[in-house]
């Protein structure tokens, strides 16, 4: 099989959650696409270095942070979005609970906004995306350990931060 025939075959369904973690990063959707562009073209000039197709996600997951850091590093605001933070499409939850969980989902994304951005990143990767500390680990390049660090103090910031805002509710009420 081909590398371009392989590499689709590959990031068809990995695309979402390459762009969600784009959109994370940059904090605006244009640039994400921008991102995510550059970064599965970087992906399939170096498709020969992926050796086992199931480790796809995490490996081009790392080609993007990187993508994402050179870019930074090179011209601060390459990547990073003046606007506010403008949500990737998520599933819809139903009709009756709607109103409801867009207000949660602003109020968690609100809260991981406060976080440091290494908190935020490590804590988006295992919590947002699903992947493990290994996994999350290979991506931002950190020893495991160090992953696990973040996510437990990004957790609980987290925690406090939407206790707060529920005290803040009943208060309200």
């Amino acid at each position: 099989m081909g590398d371009h025939a392989r590499f689709e075959r590959l990031v068809r369904p990995v695309l979402g959650d390459l762009y969600r973690f784009a959109c994370h990063l940059t904090r605006d959707p244009i640039a994400a696409e921008d991102l995510l562009q550059t970064s599965l073209l970087r992906g399939l000039g170096r498709l020969v270095q992926l050796h086992e197709d199931g480790a796809f996600r995490v490996w081009q997951s790392r080609v993007l942070y990187t993508t994402f850091l050179n870019a930074r590093d090179r011209r601060a605001d390459m990547y990073v979005g003046t606007d506010a933070l403008e949500r990737a499409p998520m599933p819809q939850p139903a009709p009756d609970r709607e109103a409801a969980s867009r207000q949660l989902g602003r109020q968690i994304g609100d809260a991981l906004d406060q976080l440091p951005a290494e908190q935020r990143e490590a804590v988006w990767l295992v919590d947002g995306q699903g992947l493990k500390f290994a996994e999350a680990a290979v991506v931002l390049g950190l020893p495991i350990g160090t992953v696990a660090s973040r996510v437990a103090r990004g957790r609980v910031t987290l925690r406090a931060t939407l206790a707060q805002v529920a005290q803040d509710e009943e208060v309200g009420r």
